[in-house]
């Protein structure tokens, strides 16, 4: 008799914990965190030797310093492109570079977690 009060018991407890836990996952859905993916924007692809050009960086981290590589040195070289907004949102503008050919733009978070890159040609 001991026996069939345990499994009755261990039966009620699987089925509360089983309906719980529907409930829950229902009422409470688990979502995992979605990230942007880091991606640059250029105002042209193509621009004339010199020329100004904006690129807008989206997808990064809030309130990150963004830091640029020259890749086109041995060995590359970094410098800070600015801080992201409070929507991981930077934009910076330059001038093209005055040697015509294809030129990657490249572009990481201070921790170099997050990269991204793109290529502008100057004609």
């Amino acid at each position: 008799m001991a026996t069939n009060r345990i499994i009755a018991v261990a039966f009620a407890a699987l089925f509360i914990g089983v309906a719980l836990g529907y409930a829950l996952s229902i009422a409470v859905p688990y979502q995992l965190p979605t990230t942007a993916k880091p991606t640059i924007s250029l105002s042209k692809t193509t621009v004339a030797a010199g020329e100004q050009y904006t690129a807008t960086l989206t997808g990064f981290p809030a309130n990150a310093e963004i830091i640029g590589w020259t890749v086109n040195e041995n060995p590359p070289k970094s410098f800070s492109a600015g801080t992201t907004d409070a929507t991981g949102r930077l934009v910076v503008t330059g001038n093209a570079p005055t040697t015509a050919g294809t030129w990657p733009l490249v572009a990481c978070d201070n921790n170099q977690n997050n990269w991204v890159t793109t290529s502008l040609e100057v004609t």
